[in-house]
């Protein structure tokens, strides 16, 4: 009964046999994705010892998402959504074992990091679209909204999972050898997508939508509506301000508490653990009344948190500190996308939808590409501060806005006025 009460539906979702195989299989591959990605991480800060290399080598592993995804999302309409997993999925393990071969030739440098992870990042980014899409034939509609929100919560887990297994391993075994774990991590999910079953729905189309013409379509509504805009925006700033912290971890962890890996894994994990308290206690509120307010404030106490952060040197301090940064950040991103579904016309809810997730993983990118390339002028301390102070002064304006936008955000019949006239007025 009181497992009922705070996971909701999860097990009914669970008890499905082809969503339970999806769910622990690709929390797997996950979990072995950010493995792989701290490694690769770790080992290019004991190369270059650059905050530069490092945002780079993010970039190489996050931007392809913003072009692939796109695409992905309309192969997998035409090819179908296993067909299109299977195939990306073997890219990624293939891309793992490469890696984890010339790293234990000692043959992985720093160009082969960067060619490495565009090509694991670009395959994963054609699974998303497909393993999204594929859940809705694996649970009924009455299961479905427990079974996004398990995946979103395993996601976050596999956050916190993945460096805190790198710290456990980093212990005992050596970086090649790692890699060479999360490859066969990699290789779990995709065995297990041979014991799945295509659904009938499944199935592939003429290909012949105008896909740019509605893409365009959909960035013009996302623009026009004030509510949709003012999320967007925001979402958008901070991805470059806030968000690619994550990726200078690395360096953070050797310039400002001088601990290595070990500062490292404690950095990442709490980071993971704090993102996952924000979401499962965004999934127990359950309803969109104050969302707007939880948006806006996420902004300010991410800010404040990040700012006493990089003026904090002691790493357990640092940690509680990174931990709330992580939890305000994903609740930032979760209260977004819950009042734009909210608010959006169901005729591009799907574009708009992929406007965010192009933002979400797209300018974190670039933004850590930025800073790192700043931080080699200024340190990373700098770097960071400056982008919390941003952070703030923007949260200025977001706080008054919000306000004024949070009735037709929050409220459905006036969103559903709102979304008419906008409609007429096209």
């Amino acid at each position: 009964m009181a497992v009922n009460s705070l996971y909701g539906g999860i097990g009914r979702a669970l008890s499905h046999p082809g969503y339970c195989l999806l769910w622990w299989s690709n929390g797997t591959n996950t979990t072995g994705r950010w493995l792989f990605k701290v490694s690769l991480g770790w080992l290019t800060w004991e190369m270059t010892g650059s905050p530069a290399w490092l945002g780079i080598v993010a970039f190489a592993d996050t931007f392809p998402m913003v072009f692939m995804t796109i695409i992905a999302g309309a192969w997998a309409d035409r090819i179908g959504h296993l067909r299109i997993m299977k195939m990306s999925q073997v890219l990624v393990v293939a891309g793992g074992i490469i890696t984890a071969i010339l790293a234990l030739l000692g043959l992985l440098n720093i160009y082969f990091i960067i060619i490495l992870s565009v090509v694991v990042g670009a395959s994963e980014a054609m699974t998303i679209p497909a393993r999204m899409s594929f859940v809705h034939h694996l649970v009924p509609k009455t299961d479905l909204s427990a079974a996004i929100a398990l995946n979103s919560a395993t996601y976050n887990f596999a956050r916190f999972l993945g460096p805190a297994l790198f710290g456990g391993l980093i212990q005992f075994v050596s970086i090649p050898v790692i890699i060479a774990i999360s490859a066969g991590m990699f290789s779990i999910f995709y065995v297990a997508l041979f014991f799945q079953q295509a659904d009938k729905r499944d199935h592939t189309t003429d290909g012949k939508t105008k896909l740019i013409l509605e893409l365009i379509e959909g960035f013009r509504y996302a623009y026009t509506n004030s509510g949709i805009f003012f999320l967007l925006f925001l979402l958008s700033v901070t991805a470059i301000l806030m968000r690619p912290y994550i990726d200078l971890v690395p360096g953070i962890s050797d310039q400002i508490f001088d601990m290595g890996a070990e500062g490292l894994s404690i950095l990442l994990s709490a980071t993971g653990l704090g993102a996952m308290v924000g979401g499962i206690w965004l999934a127990r509120r359950g309803k969109t009344e104050g969302l707007t307010k939880v948006f806006t404030w996420s902004l300010l106490i991410s800010a404040l948190a990040m700012l006493l952060f990089v003026m904090s040197d002691n790493i357990w301090l640092g940690s509680a500190l990174i931990a709330i940064v992580g939890m305000t950040i994903v609740a930032g991103s979760i209260t977004s996308q819950t009042l734009i579904q909210n608010t959006v016309d169901p005729k591009v809810r799907g574009r708009v939808i992929s406007i965010t997730a192009v933002l979400a993983w797209g300018l974190p990118a670039i933004g850590a590409a930025l800073m790192g390339w700043i931080a080699e002028f200024l340190g990373l301390s700098v770097t960071l501060a400056i982008g919390a102070v941003l952070t703030l002064l923007l949260w200025l304006w977001g706080h008054k806005a919000g306000n004024r936008l949070k009735t037709m955000l929050e409220n459905e019949d006036i969103a559903k006025e709102k979304k008419s006239k906008t409609l007429v007025e096209k």
